[in-house]
Parts: C-alpha cells; structure tokens; sequence
C-alpha cells in the first residue's frame, strides 16, 4: 500500500500551460527553489517560534493525521483553483493570499504537535514536509505578487519533496496506528491486509532498509527444483551491479544501481542504450526481497545466496 501522490498532475499541468515556456520553466528551476528557500528561512528567523503542543500518543496519532490531510486538501484546491483560472481579479488575488496566510499558520501547528512518547521520528518527518511546503507557499505568495502564476511551477520540486515526505511520515505512524485513509472507512490495516495477498510489505521495507539502501548489498536470486542457486543479481557496494539471465552463469548486463529511500525505488542504469529499470521495492527483509518492475510490472521475488531453501524461496511473476 503506498499512499496516492495528490499534487503530481497539478503541477505538471501549471509547467505545461502556465505562461513561461517549459524550457524557461527548466532554466530556472534550481534558482527559484534556492531563491525561495532562502527567502524562507529569512522569513522563518524573524518570527517568534511556535510554542511547543505537547500531546500523548493518542491525541498526537488523531490531530496530526486530521491537521495534515486537511493541509494537503487545501493546498491541493488552492493550486488547482489557480490552475484553473483565466482571469484573475482583486478579489480573487485578496481570498487566495488570506487562503496562504491560513495554511502558513496551519504548517506552524502542525510543526508544534509533538508526542510525548514513541513518535519522535514520525514527528520529525513530518516536520521536515511542512518546512517544504511553507517555501512552496512562498512561491505561490511572489506568484501573486508579481502576477505570473508560472512562477508556482518553480516551486515544483519543494512541492513534490513535502508530499514525499509525507508520505513517508504517514508510512511511519501507521507502523503503530492503524490510520484512517480516504473517506475513513478504509484504514492502513486494511491495505495492508489487501497487500499482503500479493507478497507486498512495505512496513518491512521501512524497518529494515535504511536510507543509502545498504542492507540490500548482496547476491540475490533463487533456488532451483534441483536445489541449485541460480544467481539473478549482485548489488555492490560501491554502487555497480550485475544481472543475469535465467540459466546463465555469467553476467549478461551490469550497471549502476541506487535507492530513493522516499519512494522505496530500486533504479538500474546502464550504458549502450538499455533501458534503466526502475523497481518498486515491495518487501524486504535479511534474506529476502520482492520488487516489481514499473514499466513491465512483473514481479521478482528473490533470496539471499546462502538463504536455506526450506526458507522461503524466490520466483519471477508477470
């Protein structure tokens, strides 16, 4: 179960039909998200810290949930609610600032919630997503001021960092609180249960995969009916890789390999024109693993060389 990304479309929509071109959008990118941030944390050191909300557990696991998808659904409308404008008046530019002015502060309280047991990592993670987005408002705010709504596109990639994170601070709390998801009649333990018909656990890939992806440094493949071990690929650790095809004993293709620890994706990249393989990491643990190719999505399920066959043993699913 990984939960839905809200923003992708949007954003990509303000890039492709905003007023500045796509190449102009590219240029400019890394100078607008380091101008912004800059410009935030200016911002953020002139102002009065936000005093600390302490919460037990409980209180903690409901108001962060609630305060944070409502963050994220108002964003998501504000940005679409612009996006989707073809003229723009005072009036609207007054209720779309009052709109940022609101979500700042609701960032603030979300960044003063703390547990006061169990969730100091959760706490940080989602700490870190709305420092994010308070530099997006800051893109969104100088798109308003200047009256170029392209300028939010070149908040994108703050954007897209908040919501990663997220997601993963979601991931995290629902580790131990079985969280409601959409209209609330679904919560994190029923996905997971739907999941884990398929193989998938991606509560072992949170736990046991740290974020440079070095526990997954090894040789990986599968027993034959025979017993044998046939080898499927050897991640390094100095970051290359080899594959091999079924039967073979020796390499058919070797690249680079790494980890995205936010988006639990395995990438393959390779010379000569092959494709690079992006693999969704869908369990994991000490001696096994399963990812699932995301443009062919066959399945591969492997285990450690050395792993006892009567442990459980691997296989590739289209």
């Amino acid at each position: 179960m990984k939960f839905v990304a809200v923003f992708g479309i949007v954003i990509l929509t303000f890039v492709l039909s905003g007023c500045q071109v796509v190449e102009d959008f590219r240029e400019g990118f890394k100078e607008g998200y380091e101008r912004a941030a800059a410009d935030a944390e200016e911002k953020a050191s002139a102002e009065d810290p936000v005093e600390v909300n302490m919460m037990d557990k409980e209180e903690y696991e409901v108001a962060i949930t609630e305060k944070t998808q409502e963050f994220i659904e108002r964003l998501a409308k504000t940005i679409n609610d612009m996006n989707q404008a073809s003229v723009i008046d005072q009036q609207m530019k007054n209720e779309w600032y009052d709109e940022i002015d609101s979500m700042e502060q609701l960032t603030k309280e979300i960044v003063a919630m703390e547990s006061k047991e169990t969730y100091a990592e959760v706490d940080g993670v989602y700490e870190q997503s709305m420092e994010e987005f308070q530099v997006f408002l800051v893109h969104m705010r100088d798109a308003l001021d200047k009256e170029d709504l392209s300028i939010i596109a070149s908040g994108a990639g703050h954007l897209e960092m908040g919501e990663l994170l997220w997601n993963r601070a979601n991931s995290l709390l629902s580790l131990t609180y079985d969280r409601p998801v959409g209209d609330g009649t679904t919560t994190t333990a029923d996905l997971k249960a739907l999941d884990k018909n398929a193989g998938i656990d991606r509560d072992s890939v949170l736990l046991n995969v740290s974020v440079e992806g070095p526990e997954l440094v090894g040789k990986w493949g599968r027993h034959e009916e025979d017993g044998s071990f046939q080898m499927g690929i050897i991640l390094n650790d100095d970051g290359t890789y080899q594959g091999f095809a079924n039967g073979e004993s020796t390499p058919s293709v070797d690249g680079i390999w790494s980890y995205d620890y936010l988006r639990e994706i395995l990438t393959f990249e390779h010379e000569g024109g092959l494709r690079t393989i992006t693999m969704d990491l869908q369990a994991f643990h000490e001696d096994t693993l399963q990812m699932m190719d995301l443009d062919t999505l066959s399945t591969f399920r492997y285990v450690k060389e050395g792993t006892e066959i009567s442990d459980q043993t691997s296989e590739e699913e289209s």
